[in-house]
């Protein structure tokens, strides 16, 4: 086999290769991993490369800085997550070495000003779009804009493992948007 047709045939093979260890790790997740709700704000925009998805963006925003936390610029950070009386999970602690545990995640961390003498960061979550289908996004983003005015902040389902995220479902009220968009249509 000459060098160019090798060269070519790993090209091709690295080109199936990566997105599909990706998506094997992205669903190896959702079948093994631990599931946690946390508290979230999700408008609804409209990307015309990405297509319609809900920006999901977690409650917690920000933390006092772990220690050893650079001064200027951000940095990986490991975070517990503890799930309180009302089945939300929120952060327990912030660390920059890798954690172990069913309820780690991590994050990215940028330092902010001081609060109150405090160092603090702004956190990074790794997750951030709900890709839903087309059809339903009107509706869905119609719906998610009622239930924000009238004071219901959407929830994040989440699967983790070995610290990885996947967000599965977004949820009001503790029901699955795209149940309450099909329901709302028939």
């Amino acid at each position: 086999m000459r060098p160019a047709v090798a060269v070519f045939a790993v090209a091709v093979l690295a080109q199936w290769l990566v997105p599909l260890v990706g998506v094997l790790q992205h669903e190896r997740v959702i079948a093994r991993g631990v599931a946690v709700r946390i508290p979230c704000a999700a408008p609804d925009p409209y990307d015309p490369l990405r297509g319609r998805y809900l920006a999901v963006r977690p409650a917690e925003t920000g933390a006092p800085a772990p220690d050893g936390m650079p001064d200027r610029a951000a940095a990986p950070v490991w975070a517990t997550l503890v799930v309180g009386d009302d089945g939300l999970a929120r952060i327990d602690s912030l660390t920059l070495e890798r954690v172990s545990g069913p309820t780690a995640i991590r994050l990215v961390a940028r330092p902010s000003a001081p609060s109150n003498g405090v160092r603090t960061v702004i956190l990074e979550w790794p997750l951030d779009r709900f890709y839903l289908n087309e059809r339903l996004a009107t509706d869905a983003d119609t719906l998610l804009a009622e239930r924000l005015a009238a004071g219901t902040l959407p929830v994040a389902e989440i699967r983790l493992l070995d610290g990885r995220a996947v967000l599965t479902d977004l949820l009001l009220d503790g029901t699955s948007v795209r149940e309450l968009v099909r329901r709302r249509r028939e």
